[in-house]
Order: C-alpha cells, then structure tokens, then sequence
C-alpha cells in the first residue's frame, strides 16, 4: 500500500468514526504488526476434496459479476463505502479489467458479504504461481451487521462449489497469522494450509510457491 493511500483511508476512517476510534485502530493495527506471525496461504484441491455439506442455516443468493456494468447503483455503493470510495473504485476497475469476479452473499435481497476470484493469476506480485487453471480467492468482507453467523465460511465454501463446478484446478487464499477469527472460518472449509511467510507476507523474492503437499515455510 502506498503513503498516499495510506494517508487516504486514515482520513476517510476519521470522518467515518472519529479521530479517537481512529487512533485505537492505528494502536491495533501496530500492536498486530509488532505480534507478527505473517500470512498462511492456504489451498484447496477442487478435484479430490469431498462433496461440501452447505450450511441451510444460512440460506442466501450468490451472485457473481464479472463486469462492474453488472453491479446494481445499490450494491456498488455499499461495496464502495467499506472504505475511501475513490481509492476502491479504482480497486474494482482495474480488478475487473484483469478478469476477476466479485461474488455477492445476499440475505434478503441486501447484501452481507462480498469476495474476490482471479483465475490463473494473482492481482499483485505475489510469491503464489498459480496455475492456469487454478482460482485465487482475496478480499472478503462480511458487513458488520452480519458479523457471527459463520456468513464468510458459508460464501468460501459456495465458492468452491461453483469453481469445482467449473473444473477448476485448486483454489488458494491467504490470511493474517494474528487474524484468529479468518484463520477459525477456514477450518471450516476445505482449505488446508500449505505455507506461511514472514510478516512481510508473501513477497515476490520468496520461493515461487507452485502447490503440492504439506506445508512449505516462506522466508
């Protein structure tokens, strides 16, 4: 993340909660920093993972968008206001121009939570070397109002479904080694861990990670 961008969402979370919860934030975020323990990168094998029992108690619409034509005005503004507008509409755009998709966890007709798939590549330098056939699964949001009711594994794992519906190779995905909550969600998933990276994550100077079995560490 670049200073500016930086700078950019520190104001817009001043305007949104104040300076004083922006200020816990910051002391969270550097306490985290100092704690360490990296990222894990995790994986799923499509093709050999068993039939996924989906949660009923979390009955929703998945929709998928492609393109950002197919974002309702309404969906694209919440999605937009997780954060500075400005700066994640740029996000959306240049996602979409690489072929991502966005997948939309509807409850109600409103949305709850959103996630990210690239197919063959990642969106930035990134030590994974995916497969052409592989999914990289990034950027997954459950709205506030709906944190607790176990909504983001439930979305990874429609997911997954769809893509081995595809016949998708592997999926990955990757989370904070202090991010206890993400790290429990995936358990609760097919997704196993394959590796973990220093605190820096996983940079491009660290061996290129190309699958396989066990855990390989990433210095």
């Amino acid at each position: 993340m670049s200073l500016t961008e930086f700078a950019s969402r520190i104001q817009c979370y001043v305007q949104r909660h104040g300076l004083g919860a922006t200020l816990d934030r910051i002391g969270i975020s550097l306490r985290r920093a100092v704690a360490g323990r990296g990222q894990v990168l995790f994986v799923c094998d499509l093709a050999a993972c068993p039939p996924l029992i989906l949660d009923r108690s979390n009955p929703a619409v998945l929709e998928r968008k492609q393109a950002e034509g197919e974002l309702n005005a309404h969906d694209l503004q919440r999605i937009l206001g997780v954060w500075n507008p400005r700066l994640a509409q740029q996000r959306i755009s240049e996602r979409f121009s690489k072929g991502a998709s966005v997948w939309l966890w509807k409850r109600n007709g409103q949305l709850a939570a959103f996630g990210w798939t690239l197919i063959g590549q990642t969106m930035e330098r990134h030590a994974l070397s995916p497969g052409p056939n592989d999914a990289h699964l990034f950027d997954f949001f459950v709205f506030p109002e709906y944190r607790g009711r176990r909504i983001n594994p439930a979305l990874v794992n429609q997911i997954l479904v769809r893509l081995a519906s595809e016949g998708r190779s592997r999926a990955f995905i990757e989370a904070a080694g202090w991010n206890t909550a993400q790290l429990a969600s995936l358990r609760r998933t097919p997704f196993r861990p394959l590796a973990r990276a220093a605190n820096q994550g996983f940079l491009a100077s660290s061996p290129v990670i190309r699958g396989g079995q066990g855990t390989e560490t990433v210095r």
